[in-house]
């Protein structure tokens, strides 16, 4: 079992946010609090970042985990900042349904982490 993890990280213009573990609601409320106040560390100077968000060994407690976690993680603000958005996920049908399924040019889906930072560096 993955080590539980929901901590926020800032390195230079991509934040990298954790969501692992056996997670909770109150997990996610407590790793939202954190996530959005690096965001807006960057929303209040005017400038837009990079997300690498982790979800690789993420296990909800209950469907309603999910389900809050994209409440708060899908909002406007904090989206509408974003130049580009990695996503590292364990392999297997959701990764590759995901990337199958894929339109934007700006988000990114892997089991790679080194990948995943790598192309959040270089995309401008």
């Amino acid at each position: 079992m993955t080590v539980k993890n929901i901590s926020t990280s800032i390195s230079e213009d991509i934040i990298i946010t954790n969501l692992t573990g056996f997670i909770t609601l109150a997990d996610v409320n407590s790793w939202f609090n954190s996530f959005e106040k690096t965001c807006y560390s960057f929303i209040r100077q005017e400038k837009k970042y990079k997300l690498l968000v982790n979800r690789k060994g993420y296990t909800p407690e209950h469907f309603s985990v999910q389900k809050l976690w994209k409440d708060k993680f899908f909002t406007n603000k904090i989206l509408e900042n974003t130049i580009a958005v990695a996503f590292l996920l364990e392999e297997g049908d959701i990764l590759i349904h995901l990337k199958q399924s894929n339109t934007k040019d700006n988000v990114m889906f892997s089991s790679n982490y080194d990948q995943l930072i790598y192309w959040l560096t270089k995309y401008k």
